[in-house]
């Protein structure tokens, strides 16, 4: 007596138990892997973010002798700056820009870091800080 099997179509319940088991230890692993990667982007550009501004605000008070009153100020308000072409030396030419792009902004104006959270500016000691818990003292 010969036994033949029949060729077997579709999926066992073991195989669909198995692969969903799978699929499960590989969201467990990328999810945590991927938030920590983005809250360490988000770190950076804070730290980036917080640069420019202080380097605005020192520009800011060189050209003008005081600090801005605020980060709206600075994002409103024009400053010459020489342009340059390639490596060339510069050819006498400029042009206008803010001391502050308006890349992220709230409803109100105010300027927001990485996490979303606006900026707080000490127009009397002109310092900048983050407002987001636990990056105050960058």
């Amino acid at each position: 007596m010969v036994f033949r099997f029949r060729c077997q179509k579709g999926l066992t319940i073991l195989d669909t138990i198995i692969t969903l088991c799978l699929i499960g230890i590989l969201i467990g692993v990328v999810i945590p892997k991927y938030q920590q990667v983005a809250r360490a982007a988000q770190e950076v550009a804070l730290k980036a973010e917080l640069s420019n501004i202080r380097q605005s605000i020192t520009l800011f008070k060189m050209l003008n002798g005081h600090n801005p009153e605020s980060l709206k100020e600075m994002m409103e308000k024009k400053v010459m700056l020489p342009a340059r072409i390639g490596s060339a030396p510069a050819s006498g030419s400029f042009f206008a820009d803010q001391y502050l792009l308006k890349n992220a902004v709230d409803a109100e104006g105010r300027k927001l870091d990485a996490f979303g959270n606006p900026f707080h500016y000490d127009s009397h000691q002109g310092e900048v800080r983050s407002t987001t818990k636990g990056y105050e003292s960058w």
